[in-house]
C-alpha cells in the first residue's frame, strides 16, 4: 500500500489528467450542451486541483504539475474526439470505475486501517468525487436530462457553471 502521501499525489495527478481531458473536449465539442457538460466536469476537476493542495503541502508532497500527466491527457483526449457521445460517456464510465474507484478506495481502506480519520476523510471524498462523475456519464448513458445529469457533478462544486 502506497503512503497517503503517495495517494495525494496520486490523486493530484489524477485532476490534472482529468482538468487536462476535459479541457481538450470541450475544445472539440459538437454543441452547447456537450460545451456545458465537458466545462462542468473541468471546473470539478479545477475545483478538487485547487482543494488538494491544503492537505498535499501539510503533507510536505509538491503541488508542481506534471508535464507527463497534461501529455497523457492530451492523448487520451485525442483518442476520444471522434468517438460518438455514448462511446465518450461509457469510456468515461468505465475508466473511473475499473481504475481509478478501486485505487481510491483502496486509499481510503488503508487510512481507515492506520486509524487517520483526516486522512480517510481526503481520501473518501475523492472516492465521492470519482462517483459524481460516474453517475454523471451513467444518466448520460441512460438518455437524463441535461440537469439530471449534471446534478451528481453540481453538488461538489463551489462555482457552478451556469448558462
Amino acid at each position: 500500500m502506497s503512503s497517503y502521501a503517495e495517494a495525494l499525489q496520486e490523486f493530484y495527478s489524477g485532476e490534472v489528467l482529468g482538468e487536462t481531458i476535459y479541457s481538450a473536449l470541450l475544445g472539440s465539442a459538437r454543441n452547447d450542451d456537450e460545451r456545458l457538460k465537458w466545462a462542468t466536469l473541468l471546473q470539478l476537476e479545477t475545483e478538487t486541483k485547487a482543494w488538494l493542495r491544503a492537505p498535499m503541502i501539510a503533507h510536505g508532497v509538491s503541488i508542481e504539475e506534471q508535464r507527463a500527466d497534461r501529455d497523457k491527457g492530451l492523448a487520451l483526449a485525442e483518442q476520444f474526439k471522434p468517438a460518438p457521445w455514448a462511446d465518450q460517456m461509457q469510456g468515461l464510465h468505465d475508466a473511473i470505475v475499473n481504475d481509478f474507484l478501486p485505487r481510491y478506495q483502496s486509499y481510503a481502506d488503508a487510512a481507515r486501517a492506520r486509524g487517520k480519520a483526516d486522512e480517510e476523510a481526503v481520501c473518501l471524498f475523492m472516492v465521492e468525487h470519482e462517483k459524481a462523475q460516474v453517475e454523471f456519464a451513467r444518466r448520460q448513458l441512460a438518455g437524463a436530462s441535461l440537469d439530471q445529469s449534471l446534478e451528481p457533478v453540481a453538488k461538489f462544486l463551489k462555482y457552478p457553471i451556469r448558462r
